[in-house]
Parts: structure tokens; sequence; C-alpha cells
């Protein structure tokens, strides 16, 4: 207990000290310089205590080395020894002229559209040492990692893929112009209940069946096998290319997509009450129920909405497949929102970035630092209903895929 209170007292101590310092602050260079001195006297006594356990080895004094950081660029003395053992942990590796606070401060500007002549600008007025070419390395640098990240080789079992394309304008690489693209995202949830993006595809023009093809080829080259569930939105095309590829797995339409369907097929009244029973039919536990009692539903407006009602029963199967899985997990797999909420977050560096991408490559860093993100805090943990109904995903893996998997535990 009295140690804790030691600690409290120390650590409020140096709360104040730095309040005062801190107090006299009055602008960025006077911060720069203090981040200077403190980086300083921190290396000091890095090498100090470095050398406490050198017998053989003594200080030797200083180096200069410019760093780039968030407040500035900074012109260290760097400790160091007769040897050459001792390397300041405060700095970044080797080579580097920046630490990562400021590599995130560049990134942030080219995500925000700005050019490099722009940046140049920017980086010059705090006396930071980056050049356009510089900046573009960096970019280029990033967008390998985004790369390596999205073609990296995939589990061959995975729970469920949510697949969905986001539209948006990008600024074509070649001519400049800015053109309408398509970025298609497929999420998964992985046997354990983590989420992860899958894959991302850029491709210039509208949504279409021929792209769906090699995007679901491509998941399968780099290594998936076998997936229980596809959720997806209703697009021409895609539940066959599904049961040709994938002729296992369950196919699950957005149930929140159909219910915007009923609102835009159907007047106002008739559409509030077709949604609430369709609401009601979503809770029901029993697949073959809720199927017949959407027949009756469909039944009742068939004669006011013949063409709209025939269309929704050609598909009320794949509207409640998320029935057939565990009960806690059915609220996560009945729609398409989990891969929305990410476009949710790409969308919005888009329309930060003045309503379209300035390039591809700065479209494939903006996903992938979201993603990066997303797996750091909201994506770190398995989803807590999946394992409750762990035991029952692996007996309805086990039986799906039995010929494939008799050793699947």
């Amino acid at each position: 207990m009295s140690r804790n209170k030691t600690d409290f007292s120390e650590h409020k101590a140096l709360e104040i000290l730095l309040g005062d310092v801190l107090s006299q602050v009055d602008n960025v260079s006077s911060l720069q310089k203090l981040t200077q001195i403190f980086l300083e006297i921190l290396m000091k006594k890095e090498r100090e205590l470095f050398l406490s356990n050198q017998q053989d080895n003594k200080a030797n004094g200083y180096y200069s080395r410019d760093l780039a950081c968030m407040f500035g660029n900074l012109n260290l003395k760097v400790p160091r020894d007769r040897l050459s053992f001792f390397r300041p942990l405060v700095l970044p590796s080797p080579y580097q002229k920046a630490d990562e606070s400021f590599n995130n401060f560049v990134l942030n500007l080219i995500l925000h559209n700005y050019s490099p002549n722009k940046i140049k600008s920017i980086l010059n007025s705090l006396n930071l040492p980056y050049s356009p070419e510089q900046i573009e390395e960096l970019k280029d640098d990033f967008c390998q990692k985004a790369k390596e990240f999205l073609t990296r080789q995939l589990p061959e079992n995975v729970f469920s893929l949510f697949i969905d394309a986001y539209h948006v304008q990008i600024k074509d690489d070649d001519t400049k112009q800015i053109k309408e693209s398509v970025i298609y995202n497929v999420l998964g949830i992985d046997m354990s209940g983590k989420k992860d993006l899958y894959g991302s595809y850029i491709s210039q023009g509208k949504e279409n069946r021929e792209d769906w093809l090699v995007i679901l080829n491509n998941l399968i080259q780099r290594g998936l096998k076998r997936v229980l569930l596809i959720i997806s939105d209703d697009f021409p095309g895609l539940d066959q290319a599904i049961k040709t590829l994938f002729p296992n797995t369950d196919h699950q339409l957005c149930f929140i997509h159909m219910q915007r369907n009923v609102r835009r097929n159907m007047s106002k009244i008739d559409a509030k009450e077709f949604n609430k029973s369709l609401t009601s039919i979503r809770l029901i536990s029993d697949y073959d129920k809720a199927i017949a009692m959407f027949e009756n539903l469909c039944e009742e407006y068939k004669n006011k909405y013949p063409t709209f009602i025939k269309y929704l029963l050609a598909k009320k199967y794949l509207y409640f497949s998320f029935i057939k899985y565990p009960e806690p997990l059915r609220k996560h797999i009945y729609t398409t929102n989990i891969v929305e909420n990410l476009h949710s977050r790409i969308e919005l560096i888009r329309i930060n970035s003045g309503g379209h991408f300035q390039s591809t490559k700065t479209a494939e860093i903006s996903i992938f630092l979201t993603v990066q993100n997303l797996k750091k805090g909201k994506w770190f943990k398995p989803l807590p209903a999946f394992r409750e109904a762990l035991y029952e995903i692996n007996q309805l893996f086990a039986t799906r895929f039995y010929k494939e998997t008799q050793n699947f535990v």
C-alpha cells in the first residue's frame, strides 16, 4: 500500500514539474526546443546506465544528428561510447531520418490529397528535410505494405465472408482524370471469431459479375477452401458464382437491403406493415417455419405487387440462411453491416480528401491503415458471441465438410 502511495506521490511531483515547464512554452519553436533538450537529457542518462555495466567502456563525447518529428526538425547531440556499442533507444532505426509520429504526420498530408509541392512547403515551414521524391518513397513504402497485406496467404477454413462493393471516384494514375471506380471489399470472420479484411480490389467503371468471379477465384488461389456462410447484397450473377466456386457454402442476402427494397417498391403504409412482419419473422428460431411465414406474408401482397413479390419469393431461401446458425451469432450475420461499417470509415477519408481519392495508391493506403487501426481496436478480440457458439460452429463445419475434414477438431 505504501509503495502505491510513493508511486502516486512521484507521479504527482513529475506532473507538477512538467506543468511548470510547459507553462513557459508559448509557441511551436519553444516546444521544439524543449523536445530537443528532453531527448538529449534522456539519451545522456541512457548512456550513463548503459556504461554502468561496461567496465572497459567509457563515454566518448557526442555526434550531431537531425531527427524529423511532428514538432519539426531536431538537431540532436547524440551521446556515444568509446567502443561504439551504445545506441539510444529513443532514436528510430539506423538510416531513418524520422520517427513514427512524423511519418504518420506526412502520411496524413498524403491521404488528404496534398500535392507533393504543398507537402514540401508545409515541411519546409517546420524546417523538415523532406523532398517530393522522399515523400513519394514514403507513399510507396506504405503502398507496398498494403499490397503484401492484401495478397497474403489466407486460412483454409473460415466461418463467414461479408462481400460488398463501395462506389467512389478516384483520380486516374495516368490521365489524371477523376473516374468512377469500385472498391470490392471482402471481410472475413475466422474459425476463432476474429474479423479481418481478406481482400480489397479496385476497378474502374461499375460493379459487374466478372469482377466478382475474379475476386472469388483470387481468394481460392490464396488458400481459402471452405466457408460456412457468405453474406452479400443481391447482385445479379453473384449467387450462381458462389454456388459454382463454393458449392457447400450457405449464401445469405442482406436482410436490411431487402427491407430497403420493400420501402422502394411498396406504398409507405404497406411497406411499414410488411417490414414490421419481416422483423418478427427474423426473430424466429426455426428455419422452415420462417420460410413458411414469409411465404404467407408474401401471399397477402402478391395481387397488389405481383412483380416485386415474385422477385422476393424467388430469393426466399437466401434471406433466411442466417437462422441455420447459433442464435448468439444471428445478429452479426443477417446483414452486410460489418463490411458497410468499414466503408463508412473509408467514406469519411474520401469526404475529408475533397470528395475523391488522389490516386489508386492513396485509396489502397487509406484502406490498409483503416484496417490496421481496426485490428488494434474493435477487431482485436474475437466476437464475444462466437465463444458461446464455438462448439456448434465446429459441429456444423465438420458435418458440412465431412469428406474434406475428417480430422477437423
